[in-house]
């Protein structure tokens, strides 16, 4: 028997979200990165509009991301989800890796509120970055590997 269209729909949603859940789980750290990122690009927007490429550096763009980059969705829909933006439409990716495929156009909802929570994450992460780090049987663990999130140099937005 053929499953209904609502049906195959749903189906296919709830798949999705499973997909981004699980992707999203594997990269904490990328999709709070992401998420500030997306965030500044549309406070700095004079239309109060963004898309997830607006939020990504420009070595970025043009090379991909070295996981694979299945996380991405995951950063905008959760601040749709979160109330700080809402879906305004879509365009075309600039990331050739996309092959010019749709993203979503976020309008910001919540000035407020988004400046408030790059204020508290920003003072997470640097809280983070005051506190030594151990391996699991307490010995310090070397600090080569950095530990706070990467800026572009030329826009100002850490990079995801």
């Amino acid at each position: 028997m053929i499953k209904p269209i609502h049906t195959l729909r749903d189906e296919g949603e709830r798949l999705r979200d499973i997909g981004m859940s699980l992707a999203a789980a594997r990269r904490p750290d990328r999709v709070t990165l992401g998420r500030m990122a997306l965030v500044r690009a549309l406070l700095s927007s004079l239309a109060s509009t963004a898309t997830i490429d607006d939020a990504t550096t420009a070595d970025e763009l043009a090379r991909g991301y070295a996981d694979g980059g299945r996380w991405p969705g995951t950063v905008a829909r959760s601040l749709v989800l979160d109330g700080f933006a809402l879906i305004d439409g879509t365009t075309r990716s600039i990331r050739p890796s996309r092959h010019r495929d749709y993203v979503s156009i976020l309008r910001l909802t919540d000035r407020q509120a988004a400046i408030a929570y790059l204020h508290r994450m920003t003072a997470a992460l640097s809280v983070y970055d005051a506190t030594p780090t151990t391996g699991i049987d307490g010995a310090a663990v070397s600090q080569s590997e950095p530990t706070s999130p990467q800026t572009d140099k030329e826009s100002g937005n850490a990079t995801i």
